[in-house]
Order: C-alpha cells, then structure tokens, then sequence
C-alpha cells in the first residue's frame, strides 16, 4: 500500500475523528465546570465566540469577561480575562493560564485537571474582588452617564437592530430624537416581546434595564422610560408583564401604577401666577 492511499484510508480518517470528538468533549467539559462557578459570581451563560483557530466562548457579567479557548494548531486550552468595552465587545484579553492538550496522547481525565487549574484561578479571592470592582465601577457610571441615549444603548443589548435605527435618527435629524424614538421604535419592541415570551429570560434582562436606569437617571431619562416607552405598551397583558419584572421597592415599580392612569390624559403646564402689582400711593402734604 503507497503512502497517499495510506494517508486517505478509512482508519486513519477514523482515528483523526476520535481525536477531535475527544479534543471537543474536553473543551466541553472545561467550559460545564467554569460555567458551573462563574453563575454563582453573577457571570453569563456563555456565548461562543468567532475564532480562526478552535474554538472559543465567552463568560461576562457585562463589566468583566473570561475567555475559554481551544487552540487547534497549538494544541492547547487557554484561559484569558478581560473587561468588556460594552455588553457584547470584549476588550484586550489577558492571559491567565495554558496548558497543552492533544486528542492523540490525553484525555478526559487531563482535561478534568485543567478544568481544576482554570477553577482556582476564577475562584480565588484576588480575582473575585476583581470582579465586584468592575461592578461597582459600572454602577457608578451608569449613575453618572444615564442620560437617554445611554438607556437607548443599554436597550440595544436587548434589540441589537436599534443600533441601526439610531444610526438612521442621526442621518436624517442630527442626533437621535429620545421622545419620538422611545415611541416610535422602542415602545412596539418591549411591547411585541412581552407579548410574545412573557416571563422570558429576555424580558427579565428588560425589567432589570428599567428599574436600574430609572433609579440612575436623570429626569428626561426618567420621562423616555415612564412616558416615552412604557405608557406607549398599549396592550395591558404586555404592560402587565414588563411591570411585574420590575425590581421590587423600585422607583419605578412605585410610580408606574400611577403613570399608567395618565395615559391619554393631556398634562397642561402649571400657570404661573402673575404677581399683583402694588401702587404706591403718594400722599401730597
């Protein structure tokens, strides 16, 4: 037998499979372990991320991220840090850990130890207080930057095609209009969403944005939200359903009932009262 049909026959296509079966019930293993411990720090259920070699995914609380990597070529899992520059766009990442891995000469056993390696790491003191830092720190800017646009970006994490609706508002008027565009485009989503999967995870992450953007932002915030947004889900059973996802003891959960009955109420400014002029009588001697 030549070596090139040597090379193309069926055993050895068979041995190459098990080795990438093998190379991806480690990383699968890996990725259970860290997903296991990460949610008890408030991390994400991870994402997969676009890779050129191997595989990876993605685990973030939305200010800090760890990066899972398998890399094919090298042979190798790596565990990375970083911090997100937004909710879905990981930063820099840093290295943490690496440790060789090859289908041919390891297996689920090796994997479980790495697995081990990358749990001290995540687990330790140091990087835990690392991660209640990077919390903290968004809070505080959050409670600085709440300003609509920041409460239309933080929707965006919910209903990405507001990016582009966003992009449009700034081609044809200059700037997005917060009144109109809470209305016209944000309104229909939040309404169409509660409508469809009530109780959703989804539609939790929207009670969460409402209630903590509320409480941090400043009073047009506060307005896009209660009037341009909420008061604009027409359909109760929808309203009914965003509401109840409302923080409890919230803001907003306390004002909104009384928000609602203002619908299709005209609000009239408050007249200002004109001040009696006074005369001052002159008495002639």
């Amino acid at each position: 037998m030549s070596t090139g049909s040597f090379a193309g026959s069926p055993l050895l296509d068979l041995r190459r499979k098990r080795v990438v079966v093998l190379e991806q019930k480690a990383f699968e293993l890996i990725q259970e372990k860290l997903a296991a411990a990460l949610a008890e720090q408030g991390f994400l259920t991870p994402v997969p991320m676009e890779v050129e070699n191997g595989r990876a995914v993605l685990f973030t609380t939305g200010e800090v991220g760890y990066g899972l990597f398998y890399e094919a070529k090298e042979k190798r899992f790596v565990l990375r840090s970083t911090t997100m520059k937004n909710v879905n766009e990981p930063g820099t990442f840093r290295q943490l850990s690496v440790w060789l891995f090859d289908g041919k000469e390891n297996d689920l056993n090796d994997a479980q130890s790495i697995a081990n390696d990358f749990l001290e790491i995540v687990e330790g003191s140091k990087r835990r207080e690392l991660v209640q830092t990077a919390k903290k720190k968004r809070r505080k800017d959050e409670e600085n930057n709440a300003d609509p646009l920041f409460f239309f970006n933080r929707m965006a994490t919910v209903f990405p095609e507001l990016r582009d609706e966003m992009n449009e508002e700034r081609i044809v008027y200059g700037q997005v209009r917060p009144t109109v565009f809470a209305k016209e485009h944000v309104a229909p989503k939040v309404e169409e969403l509660a409508k469809k999967y009530p109780g959703s995870d989804t539609l939790r992450k929207l009670g969460a944005i409402f209630s903590d953007l509320y409480a941090a932002g400043d009073a047009d915030t506060r307005a896009v939200i209660a009037f341009g947004v909420l008061n604009n889900v027409k359909d109760d059973g929808a309203a009914n359903a965003v509401s109840a996802l409302f923080a409890e003891g919230s803001d907003l959960a306390k004002v909104y009932p009384f928000v609602r009955k203002l619908i299709g109420k005209k609000l009239r400014p408050e007249k200002v009262k004109k001040e009696k002029k006074k005369v001052e009588a002159r008495l002639e001697n």
